[in-house]
């Protein structure tokens, strides 16, 4: 059986930057990755006869791949996964569609067995379906984190989309709130990334959590991800490829 898979492919023309992500399928992780590793793993992407010395591998924990209906158990949704980047000599023209899943039998022989991988940063991936609804939506998700520490905000931003409801600008403030009491500081401010590979997808980086923020229901994630709904975009794969299955 397949070891990872691999998603959300994106090459930067001009710094020729490859990036992807890769979610496990069984108990195998990814440490520091090997060069066979992301080699064997760039080939299933359809991208050979291409040279590299070096790669980066950043941890986060995504829910973008969860399953329908959702399952009871957080380590069920909350998917550990890896950013894998690295440089190319020369420039490639990616043959993966946005929403494909690669399946893969690379393995890291880095990994020492180690399945623990929390704490670990909390991600939202969320794709729009033109590139004007995520500049509206940007707009708005560049702000959010400030809700952390400046409750005015509420007003303010469901002034600039009113057909959302006030109330989830709320939840998000009340969900900051409730971090910094259990977490006693001040959390970390929402950030957003977009890559240039990926035209219609943001990264939403929410922080760093241990296991207690996803058992007690991802309150954060859970109101940021409605959030980018009223802003007409989606926070999973399966709602992405078919928006209407579970209207």
């Amino acid at each position: 059986m397949e070891n990872f898979i691999l998603w959300s492919v994106s090459f930067d023309e001009q710094v020729r930057e490859l990036s992807f992500f890769a979610t496990p399928v069984q108990i195998k992780r990814i440490n520091k990755g090997t060069q066979e590793m992301v080699t064997q793993m760039i080939d299933d992407l359809g991208i050979s006869g291409v040279s590299f010395e070096r790669w980066n591998v950043d941890h986060f924990v995504t829910n973008y791949l969860m399953d329908y209906p959702p399952s009871e158990n957080w380590e069920d949704i909350w998917a550990d996964t890896c950013e894998i980047k690295l440089q190319l000599a020369v420039p490639i023209k990616l043959e993966s569609e946005d929403t494909e899943l690669i399946r893969t039998f690379a393995r890291d022989k880095s990994w020492n067995g180690e399945s623990s991988y929390l704490p670990s940063q909390c991600v939202v991936v969320a794709d729009f379906y033109s590139p004007e609804s995520l500049a509206k939506a940007k707009k708005i998700l560049d702000r959010v984190g400030k809700l952390r520490e400046n409750a005015s905000l509420i007003d303010e931003l469901h002034s600039q989309v009113p057909y959302v409801p006030k109330q989830l600008f709320t939840k998000i403030h009340e969900a900051y709130l409730e971090l910094e009491t259990y977490q006693g500081k001040m959390p970390s401010e929402l950030s957003v990334r977009q890559r240039a590979g990926v035209p219609k997808q943001l990264i939403l980086y929410l922080g760093v959590f241990d296991q207690k923020f996803f058992i007690d229901g991802a309150k954060l994630a859970k109101a940021v991800s409605d959030l980018v709904y009223e802003l007409d975009g989606t926070t999973t794969w399966n709602e992405t490829t078919d928006p209407y299955q579970y209207s």
